[in-house]
C-alpha cells in the first residue's frame, strides 16, 4: 500500500493566502515547487524567489511555508496500524521538500512505514513517470503489485499507465474515511 501524503495522510495548508493569512494573488507556482521538491533549488532560492512572485518578505514565506503541513488526517495511524496488522506493506509517495520531509520523520506516521519515498528524494516529480519507476525499482515491486491512494487526478493516471492500482481519493471530505472504504470494498480491510 503506497501512499500520497498531502491531502491523504498529512493536512497541509490549501493555499498561500491561507498560509501567510492575508490575501496575495494566486498562480502558477509550478516550476518553483518542482525545483524545490526535486532537490533542485535548495530552501533558501525557494524562499527568495517566492517572496518576490508573493510580494512577501522572504521571513514572511518562510513562516508559511514551515506551516505548510499542519499534522497527520485524523484516523491516518490508525489505517496504517491496521493496514499492517492485516499483513500489508506500507510505503509513501509524495511530492515534497527536503525541509517538510525532515519535519514529518517524528510523526507517529512514519513509524509505520517500510518504505517512505519523496521526490526530493528520488530526484523526480508526479506526474512524470520517472518518479514511479524509481520508486518501483526502490521497493522492489512490480506495477501490478503496488496499490496506490493520491488526491491529485494526473498523478493517478500516470500511476495506473504504468500499471499500479491506483486509487484518486479526492481532496475535500476527509480521507480516511474514503479509504477505508476502498479498501473494505476490495476485500483488503
Amino acid at each position: 500500500m503506497c501512499f500520497d501524503l498531502g491531502e491523504i495522510l498529512v493536512r497541509v495548508s490549501p493555499n498561500w493566502s491561507v498560509a501567510l493569512g492575508r490575501v496575495v494573488e494566486e498562480g502558477d507556482w509550478s516550476d518553483l515547487e518542482r525545483e524545490n521538491q526535486t532537490g533542485r533549488l535548495d530552501r533558501q532560492g525557494f524562499l527568495s524567489a517566492m517572496a518576490s512572485r508573493l510580494n512577501a518578505s522572504v521571513e514572511e514565506v518562510a513562516i508559511a511555508h514551515d506551516g505548510w503541513i499542519q499534522g497527520e488526517m485524523e484516523g491516518a495511524e490508525s489505517l496504517l496500524v491496521d493496514l499492517k496488522s492485516a499483513g500489508h506493506t506500507i510505503a509513501f509517495l509524495s511530492n515534497t521538500c527536503a525541509c517538510h520531509w525532515e519535519a514529518m520523520q517524528g510523526w507517529p506516521i512514519f513509524r509505520h512505514a517500510k518504505y517512505p519515498h519523496a521526490s526530493h528524494l528520488l530526484g523526480a516529480f508526479k506526474p512524470d513517470m520517472a518518479i514511479y519507476e524509481a520508486f518501483a525499482k526502490a521497493v522492489r515491486c512490480v506495477p501490478k503489485d503496488i496499490m496506490f491512494f493520491d488526491d491529485r487526478r494526473p498523478n493517478i493516471e500516470a500511476a495506473a499507465a504504468l500499471g499500479w492500482h491506483a486509487m484518486h481519493v479526492p481532496a475535500g471530505t476527509p480521507p480516511i474515511p474514503r479509504i477505508r472504504h476502498m479498501l473494505g470494498s476490495l476485500g483488503l480491510l
